[in-house]
């Protein structure tokens, strides 16, 4: 195969792949149903030549396989690293403005937070938005286009999860709003306070560029604004790099960290990857 054309694909026979002449590239298209004759009746198309791909939509690379909505493998299925398909039964809570679409009987309500939690996000200045989604249908979410990763927790099984970074949980999952306390210091790092999740049950947590780090290793301190989830239990200190005269200026990473306790792990990623919630 010397000319750029396209041919069967050697892994999926049901599609073409686009040979550049001297490598398979990325672009596939949908093979044609049947191959046109040629006189001599061999099947093959004019002049030997591989069959083209069907012309309009479908031979489109926006209508290729990897971009088509995938079957259905579990309560939630990957759509794409940035969509999650979720089959509903029992209700699952998301972020307001989660929701890109679903198919199906689908029925949304504001899920209120409860007296208790209602007045610890009141404390706070912030609280968490969420929906709650159910019926019989398949729900599809997103967080903008952030990354969405999906952690299974089994019974008693905790985690702490940053509100900006916070997708989604099933209905089965419980949870509360915890402030990170340290007195004026954590009101000038934000007014900062998480998310205490409790399987069983699956949470979806927006993060691009995840690294997780072992507090267990030595003493551990980040930037609020990096924070995307944390071990449920991890004592949280706020802590300063800087005397009060030399903050003017200064980003809350500079001026104040959050020191976390030997024995779990951190999630963090470049600040600003993900965005507040609506």
């Amino acid at each position: 195969m010397d000319e750029a054309a396209w041919h069967p694909d050697p892994q999926d026979p049901s599609q073409l792949r686009w040979w550049d002449g001297t490598q398979w590239t990325e672009h596939t298209a949908p093979a044609p149903e049947v191959a046109a004759a040629a006189p001599d009746g061999d099947g093959a198309g004019v002049g030997g030549q591989s069959p083209a791909p069907s012309s309009g939509l479908a031979g489109s690379t926006l209508f290729a396989r990897e971009n088509r909505e995938q079957p259905t493998t579990g309560r939630m299925t990957r759509q794409n690293p940035a969509v999650v398909k979720v089959t509903l039964g029992t209700p699952l809570l998301v972020t307001r403005g989660a929701m890109i679409a679903y198919q199906g009987e689908v029925q949304f309500a504001y899920e209120g937070s409860g007296a208790k939690r209602f007045v610890k996000a009141s404390l706070t200045g912030e609280g968490v938005r969420l929906m709650r989604c159910s019926g019989a249908g398949e729900l599809f979410v997103s967080h903008r286009n952030h990354r969405l990763h999906l952690l299974d927790l089994g019974p008693g099984e905790r985690i702490s999860a940053s509100s900006r970074a916070l997708l989604g949980f099933d209905d089965s999952v419980s949870w509360d709003i915890n402030a990170i306390k340290g007195g004026i210091g954590a009101a000038a790092a934000g007014g900062l306070f998480n998310v205490t999740l409790t399987g069983p049950g699956t949470v979806i947590l927006a993060s691009d560029w995840p690294v997780v780090l072992d507090t267990s290793e030595a003493r551990t301190c980040v930037d609020p604004n990096a924070v995307v989830a944390w071990t449920a239990g991890l004592q949280v200190t706020v802590r300063s790099s800087f005397s009060a005269g030399a903050l003017i200026g200064r980003g809350s990473g500079e001026a104040f960290q959050l020191e976390f306790s030997p024995g779990g792990f951190v999630i963090v990623e470049p600040e600003g990857v993900v965005h507040t919630v609506a």
